[in-house]
């Protein structure tokens, strides 16, 4: 067999590299569909994960409704977390107050700001043209 000629090897060449980027390339799909599969289960986890939690919240919520009603005893072991959330109750109670204090405010300087600009806009009355 004669030896390659330079066109054939240069041929060789471009083949072996072709083929070693197409291996590459299939290596690298390989990876990001690899990747993609993760992405995807960790989407799927994180709203597993929120469902939990909002379904926690509910739970708590309904359970604080029947203790705050006096349908249900929490056992001694809880009495921390009642506390707490007595606790935090208050505040939110307090804070609501405050806002509906403000609130209360703020319409009666309205009023009285209305009150004193009809009371303006009556003191001067149009005048008549005299002839």
């Amino acid at each position: 067999m004669p030896p390659p000629t330079g066109n054939e090897a240069v041929i060789k060449q471009i083949q072996a590299a072709w083929d070693e980027a197409q291996a590459q390339l299939r290596a690298l799909r390989e990876q990001v569909e690899h990747l993609n599969q993760i992405a995807q289960a960790k989407v799927a986890s994180n709203m597993l994960e929120r469902d939990m939690d909002r379904a926690y919240r509910d739970l708590g919520e309904a359970v604080w409704a029947e203790v705050s009603k006096g349908r249900l005893q929490l056992s001694s072991n809880l009495s921390s977390v009642r506390k707490a959330l007595e606790a935090v109750t208050n505040r939110i109670q307090a804070q609501n107050a405050s806002i509906n204090d403000l609130l209360a405010e703020g319409a009666e300087i309205a009023r009285r700001l209305q009150e004193k600009m009809s009371a303006a806009s009556k003191g001067v009355a149009p005048q008549t043209k005299r002839r």
